[in-house]
């Protein structure tokens, strides 16, 4: 019979061997894992790079350039524009306190209505309306939005009027009724759109009764346009040094490019807070009939998209703020149009800026950006890094045990997953463009549609080759049907100065768009989803209808849908 002391040797003996056994399975899995992510990755970057992709990161960092030739050469510009992160010292004095300020907002009585049999004598200047005439609620509305004055929505969201609130003389309405209607009465008599551009609940038309059968409307007042720009002068300095930088020829912000993670980019928050001001300052001046100073904003707007149309290397955030920056320059361009204040020199003026605008470009350009970005991340990323991804991109509430999760799996995921991770996302991320063709400006959804189906399908169905790649693959989808959609705009916009340009000449529009060239258009520009023409045609009550096929493809007669997606993209959008 063996001794204990032998007999548990013998036991430990073989917890060792099976230790040292797996302990070897583990390093063999590690080290196999590893060699099929590595084969993988070199092979697709192989297949890549006969296809034109670089992935050498050095060829993506801007060369140095001259100080005097650089527009963040300025002391200011350094100071106002460089980080990712947060707002600057500028994006906070650009906050209008107008539209942030404490206190009340001001009630602006904008309508009295008053209730009488027919046949009653009305009150002297005021509006006589009958209750049973279908055409009343207008006539009610057309009264009230008259009395309000011109009005806009600013691209930061609050509202703006071209009077002073004291300068508001409410409309007065008779109204005739065989008997009192009631206060629901009255909302369901007014519920078509009074102010059809005031939109939201703090510009909610609100009713209230007197007690004696008549009513009072109003709502809280949006900001002045005088006000607005007597603020805005303070600021004239700033912007007087922005537009003598944006006349420099290159742009390079200082910083290091070698590493992709900490490179320059710009700060996002100013450039928006820029945009929204020059917007809502062109807004004011076009209510006020001040077509010059609104294109001086307008065309400074647009020459600010140099600081991302320009950026190298261009990112993928990058463009998209340059494709949501041209959609807000289009719209106070079509806000002028539907003010009827730009004239023949302003309107071409604008064409000959709306012409220079292609947005595939620099969209498409940033998706093999993102591809050598992402690659060359992943591939050095250390442990800490790849936590970040989990937790960053986590679609779940981090928590301290998820937290935990992330961290251990970190730790333990074989370097060979990131490696055909990096396949996975650099395959979505180059594909994608497939549909973008950036030199004739034209978008095909269909490829498009396929390809986010296959990124939806890598987000949706867990694989240790997807697991990283799922959660820093972009939305797609979204991304390029927002450019197709803004460039779409933009090439509508271009058409429509030239309208404008022909009513101004000939007091009505043309039969058909052919009309317009040469005189007011070299040529038309076609749709971007498809390459048709664009579709015109001229209304009985003299305005037009313009429109372009949508992402569906399919021709809805001028129909808009319920979402970008469905429908046609009608002007203005």
């Amino acid at each position: 019979m063996n001794p204990p002391q032998t007999k548990s040797w013998r036991i430990l003996r073989r917890c060792l061997v099976g230790l040292g056994i797996f302990v070897t399975l583990i390093g063999l899995f590690y080290t196999e894992e590893l060699w099929r992510g590595k084969r993988a990755w070199e092979k697709c970057k192989h297949a890549l790079e006969a296809q034109g992709v670089d992935f050498n990161w050095a060829d993506y960092i801007p060369a140095p350039v001259p100080e005097k030739d650089n527009v963040f050469g300025v002391p200011e510009m350094k100071e106002w524009f460089p980080g990712r992160h947060g707002g600057t010292e500028l994006s906070k004095k650009l906050m209008y306190p107008g539209f942030i300020g404490p206190g009340k907002p001001t009630v602006l009585i904008i309508a009295e209505l008053m209730i009488g049999l027919p046949g009653m004598p009305a009150p002297e200047g005021s509006i006589v309306l009958r209750w049973d005439d279908p055409a009343a609620p207008a006539a009610a509305a057309k009264a009230f939005t008259n009395a309000l004055g011109p009005t806009v929505i600013t691209p930061a969201g609050p509202g703006l009027m071209a009077r002073r609130p004291e300068e508001i003389r409410p409309a007065r309405i008779f109204l005739q009724c065989q008997s009192a209607p009631t206060e629901k009465d009255m909302q369901r008599f007014l519920s078509d759109p009074i102010l059809g551009i005031l939109v939201g609940p703090l510009y909610r038309l609100r009713l209230g009764s007197d007690g004696k059968g008549s009513y009072r409307a109003d709502l809280f007042a949006p900001a002045s346009a005088p006000d607005y720009l007597a603020w805005c002068e303070t600021l004239d300095r700033e912007f007087g040094i922005i537009h003598q930088a944006l006349q420099r020829p290159v742009l390079r912000m200082e910083g290091d490019y070698a590493d992709p993670v900490e490179m320059p980019l710009p700060n996002y928050v100013t450039i928006r807070s820029i945009s929204q001001m020059l917007g809502a300052r062109a807004q004011c001046h076009l209510m006020l009939g001040q077509p010059d100073e609104a294109l001086r904003d307008v065309t400074l707007l647009n020459d600010s998209r140099r600081l991302m149309s320009e950026m190298k290397p261009m990112m993928l955030v990058t463009s998209m703020v340059e494709v949501a920056v041209t959609g807000l320059y289009i719209n106070i361009i079509a806000d002028g149009m539907r003010l009827q204040a730009w004239r023949e020199p302003q309107l071409a003026a604008l064409e000959g800026q709306l012409k220079s605008i292609n947005l595939l470009q620099p969209v498409k350009q940033s998706f093999e950006t993102q591809a050598v970005y992402s690659s060359r991340n992943l591939e050095t990323a250390t442990t800490a890094q790849i936590e970040k991804v989990f937790t960053s991109f986590s679609s779940h509430k981090i928590n301290s045990w998820t937290a935990l999760e992330c961290s251990i799996f970190a730790e333990l995921i074989p370097r060979g997953w990131v490696f055909q991770n990096i396949v996975t996302s650099v395959d979505l991320d180059t594909k994608i463009a497939i549909g973008l063709d950036a030199a004739s400006q034209i978008v095909y959804p269909d490829k498009i549609n396929a390809r986010t189906r296959k990124s939806d399908a890598v987000s949706s169905h867990w694989s240790p080759n997807t697991i990283l790649a799922s959660r820093i693959a972009p939305r797609f989808g979204v991304v390029c049907q927002t450019t197709a959609l803004n460039q779409t705009v933009v090439n509508q916009g271009l058409v429509a100065c030239a309208l404008e340009r022909y009513h101004l000449a000939h007091g009505e529009y043309p039969d058909t768009l052919n009309a317009l060239i040469p005189e007011f258009l070299d040529r038309i520009p076609h749709d971007v989803v498809g390459g048709q023409p664009p579709h015109y045609h001229r209304a009985a009550d003299g305005t037009f209808l313009l429109y372009s096929i949508g992402w569906n493809g399919r021709d809805n007669g001028g129909v808009r849908g319920k979402s970008n997606a469905d429908g046609d993209w009608v002007w203005p959008n």
